[in-house]
C-alpha cells in the first residue's frame, strides 16, 4: 500500500515477512508537525507490543507472540518497522527515527538458536538503516533545507533500500541456513553500524 498526504508523513515500513514472498508494505500516516515541549519526553514511545532496538537487548523467542495464519509456511516471521515521524523545533525540521520490532505480528514455529540469530540480524539491519536515515536528516539540516518534501523523499529512498538489503540478506544466507554467509552478513552489518555509532539513538530535541 502507498498513501501520501500533503503534510508531515510518518513512515512505518514492514520490512520482513519471509513467508509472504517478501512483499514490501509501507504505511504512510498523517502526522502534524509540532514543536516538542520539555514535558513531552515520552510522547513518541512505541506501543507496548513493540520493542525499540537496543544494543543491550537481543530478541528472545518469547518476543514472537503472534500466530501464523493458514497460508503461512515459513519457520518464522519477523515484523520489523522503521518509523520516522517529523516535528518542528524553532522552524527547523527534525524527525524521530526508531527501529521497532512488533511482538504481536512476529511468530515462530522453529525455535532454534541459529534461526533466532538470523531473525535478530533483520532487526539489526533495520537499526542500521535507521542510523542512515538519522545521518541523512542531519546532513539536510546542515544544508539548511526547509522543504519537508525533500526530507520525505530522502527517507523514502532509504526505506526502499533497506527492503532491498533485507531481501538480499535472506537470499544470500538462505534464511540463515548457510552458516558462513550468515556470519559474513553479521560481520558486515555490525561493522557498518559501528561506523554510524554517533547516530545510534535519535536525539531528543526540546524546543522553547
Amino acid at each position: 500500500m502507498y498513501r501520501q498526504y500533503e503534510r508531515g508523513i510518518s513512515f512505518e515500513s514492514l520490512v520482513h515477512f519471509p513467508d509472504m514472498l517478501k512483499k514490501i508494505i509501507f504505511y504512510f500516516l498523517l502526522v502534524t508537525l509540532a514543536t516538542i515541549e520539555a514535558n513531552s519526553q515520552d510522547a513518541m514511545l512505541p506501543a507496548l507490543n513493540q520493542l525499540q532496538w537496543n544494543e543491550f537487548y537481543k530478541l528472545q523467542w518469547e518476543d514472537f507472540q503472534g500466530e501464523p495464519d493458514q497460508e503461512s509456511h515459513g519457520d518464522a516471521a519477523t515484523a520489523v518497522l522503521i518509523s520516522a515521524k517529523p516535528f518542528l523545533v524553532k522552524k527547523e525540521i527534525h524527525y524521530e527515527v526508531v527501529a521497532l520490532f512488533n511482538r504481536s505480528k512476529s511468530w515462530a514455529r522453529d525455535k532454534s538458536p541459529s534461526l533466532l540469530v538470523h531473525e535478530q540480524l533483520h532487526f539489526d539491519i533495520a537499526e542500521l538503516y535507521a542510523r542512515r536515515i538519522r545521518k541523512k536528516i542531519r546532513e539536510l539540516n546542515a544544508e539548511g533545507i526547509k522543504d519537508v518534501k525533500i526530507y520525505n523523499a530522502a527517507i523514502r529512498a532509504l526505506l526502499f533500500e533497506s527492503n532491498e538489503a533485507d531481501e538480499q540478506y535472506d537470499l544470500e544466507t538462505l534464511h540463515g541456513a548457510l552458516s558462513k554467509k550468515q556470519a559474513a552478513w553479521s560481520e558486515k552489518v555490525m561493522r557498518e553500524m559501528a561506523s554510524l555509532q554517533r547516530y545510534k539513538k535519535p536525539k531528543r530535541i526540546v524546543g522553547g
